[in-house]
C-alpha cells in the first residue's frame, strides 16, 4: 500500500477493502523493516497512529468521510509541533522538548482524516541542504538531500504515504530529487508556518512531499489556508478552499492525461543553470521533448541569476535573530553543533544596511521572474545540478562538469532562487542516472498558481513512469 497513490489507497478505504488500522499497521512494519537503515525518523508515533486509526474507523461506520487523506498515514518534518510529542529539529538543543500544541498545518491534516505517524529527521534546525544521519534509499552511500530528507527518504522508500517538509532554500525538492519522489513547495505565505519552527521567516515554506503531483495536490488541498496566527500567512484565491487543485489536474475522475495545450514553458539560458551533470542535462532535454509532446510551447527565456551571498545575506540575520527570539541563542549556544553556531554568529554581524540592500536586490529579482511569467505559464530546470552525492562529500568541494564546487551552494543554487521570489515550484522525477540514482527537473510558476503547476508536472507523470519506480530488492 505505501507504493499507491492516496487516490488509490483512499478508494480502497472507501469501499471497505481495507481498513486504516490495516494501512497503520502495514506502514509500521515498514518503518520498522527499513528504518534501522535509512534512518528517516526521529520519533514513531506508533500508539497514537493506532488511535487515530480506530477513531477514523468509527467515524466512517458513521457515515462520515473527512477527504481523500482519511486514514492514510502521512509522516512530517521534526521543526513541525504535534501536540504531546517531541520536536527535536534534530537538536540537542530541544532533545526534551515536548510540544504543547498542533501547528496549524498538523491540526489541518487531522481536520482531513490523516493519520500522523511519527517525526521524520532534518539537518539540526533545518540549516543545511543535507540530513544526516538518513541516508538515500537508492544508494545507502548518498545523501537523502535536505533538509527535509527524513520526509523525502520516508516516500520513497515505502515507509509513508505522502510527508511534509519544510523549505527555505530548496529543503522540500533538493531530497525530493535526491529520493526520486515529488515535493510541492507552495506560494510564499500559502501554507501556515505557525508552529514550525522558523529558519528564515521571509524564505520559509510548507509543503508536501509525496509519490506523484497528484498526491502533492491532495495533501496541498488539505493545508492551504489563510491563518491569522501567522504574520505571513496569505489568502490565495477563494476557489481554493473547494479542493480545486486535485480536481484540476486530475479531471473529475481523478486519472488520465491531460492536455498541455497552449500552455507556454520557459527554459532558462544555460548561464542560468550551468555547470550541471552532463546526464542531469540529458535529462532535461528529454523531459521538454515529452512536454512539446504533451501540447506545450518550449521557449527560451533570460533570467538573472541570484547569488548565494544575497541568499544567505538575508537568510542568516532572519536565522539568528529567530533563535534569540526562542530564547535558545546564545544562552544555550554549548548544545549547537559547531556549524551551526558558527552560521548563527555570522548572521549577527551582518549590518542592517547589506540586509536592507539585499532586500532590494531580491524585489528587482522577484519583480524580473514575475514580468517574465507575463509572457509564459512556467519555467523548467533542473532541480539539481547533479544526482545524489556520496555523504561524505557533503558540505565539500566536488567537480561537476569539470568545475569545482562546494556541494553545499550546488544544491541550493537552483531552488533558491524561487524561495527570494515566494513562487510555487514542484520538484519531481525525470530519469535516473547511469548509477541508479534519480535525476530531478523543477516546475515553478507564477504566485497562486500551483493549479498548473501541478497539472504540467501531472501530465508529464501520465506520459512517463519515472515517479512510480520503486527502490530494487538488492538495495
Amino acid at each position: 500500500m505505501p507504493y499507491t497513490s492516496i487516490r488509490e489507497v483512499a478508494e480502497e478505504i472507501h469501499a471497505g477493502l481495507i481498513r486504516p488500522s490495516e494501512l497503520v499497521e502495514e506502514t509500521l512494519q515498514s518503518i520498522d523493516e527499513l528504518d534501522d537503515t535509512i534512518k528517516a525518523f526521529v520519533t514513531v508515533m506508533r500508539e497514537q497512529a493506532y488511535q487515530d486509526a480506530e477513531q477514523a474507523e468509527r467515524e466512517m461506520l458513521t457515515g462520515l468521510y473527512r477527504s481523500q487523506l482519511h486514514g492514510i498515514p502521512i509522516a512530517v518534518k521534526d521543526l513541525i509541533a504535534v501536540k504531546g510529542v517531541r520536536t527535536t529539529a534534530s537538536s540537542q538543543v530541544l532533545a526534551d522538548h515536548i510540544s504543547h500544541e498542533d501547528a496549524t498545518v498538523i491540526d489541518l491534516l487531522r481536520k482531513a482524516g490523516a493519520i500522523i505517524i511519527g517525526k521524520t529527521n532534518t539537518y539540526e534546525f533545518a540549516y543545511g541542504p543535507f540530513s544526516p544521519p538518513t541516508r538515500n534509499p537508492w544508494d545507502h552511500t548518498r545523501t537523502a538531500g535536505g533538509s527535509s530528507g527524513g520526509s523525502a527518504a520516508a516516500v520513497a522508500a515505502g515507509m509513508c504515504i505522502g510527508a511534509i517538509g519544510t523549505d527555505t532554500g530548496g529543503s522540500i525538492r533538493i531530497p525530493a530529487a535526491c529520493c526520486g519522489v515529488t515535493g510541492l513547495k507552495p506560494t510564499y505565505g500559502r501554507v501556515s508556518c505557525h508552529g514550525v519552527i522558523p529558519l528564515s521567516w521571509s524564505l520559509d515554506h510548507v509543503g508536501p512531499i509525496a509519490r506523484s503531483a497528484e498526491d502533492c495536490a491532495v495533501i496541498f488541498d488539505a493545508i492551504a489556508r489563510y491563518d491569522p496566527r501567522d504574520p505571513y500567512s496569505v489568502s490565495g484565491p477563494a476557489t481554493t478552499q473547494n479542493r480545486y487543485t486535485a480536481t484540476l489536474i486530475g479531471g473529475v475522475e481523478g486519472r488520465g492525461p491531460l492536455s498541455l495545450q497552449g500552455l507556454k514553458i520557459g527554459v532558462p539560458q544555460d548561464a542560468f543553470v550551468d555547470p550541471i551533470h552532463a546526464e542531469v542535462r540529458a535529462a532535461w532535454r528529454s523531459a521538454l521533448y515529452v512536454l512539446e509532446e504533451g501540447g506545450v510551447e518550449v521557449m527560451q527565456v533570460e533570467l538573472p541569476r541570484p547569488t548565494m551571498d544575497l541568499y544567505r545575506t538575508i537568510q542568516k540575520p532572519e536565522a539568528s535573530l529567530a533563535h534569540m527570539q526562542q530564547g535558545w541563542f546564545p544562552v544555550r549556544r554549548a548544545l549547537y553543533s559547531d556549524i551551526v553556531r558558527t552560521r548563527l554568529l555570522e548572521g549577527q554581524h551582518i549590518t542592517a544596511v547589506d540586509y536592507l540592500n539585499a532586500l532590494q536586490e531580491r524585489r528587482r529579482f522577484s519583480s524580473s521572474l514575475r514580468a517574465t511569467l507575463q509572457h509564459v505559464d512556467a519555467f523548467v530546470l533542473p532541480a539539481q545540478p547533479l544526482p545524489a552525492i556520496p555523504a561524505d562529500q557533503a558540505g565539500k568541494d566536488i567537480e561537476i562538469d569539470g568545475e569545482l564546487e562546494n556541494s553545499a551552494v550546488a544544491m541550493l543554487r537552483l531552488t533558491m532562487p524561487f524561495n527570494l521570489s515566494g513562487l510555487p515550484t514542484v520538484a519531481f522525477p525525470c530519469g535516473f542516472s547511469s548509477d541508479g540514482l534519480p535525476i530531478g527537473l523543477q516546475v515553478a510558476g507564477k504566485p497562486f498558481e500551483e493549479a498548473t503547476v501541478l497539472r504540467i508536472v501531472h501530465a508529464y507523470q501520465q506520459l512517463t513512469d519515472w515517479h512510480r519506480r520503486t527502490i530494487p530488492s538488492n538495495v
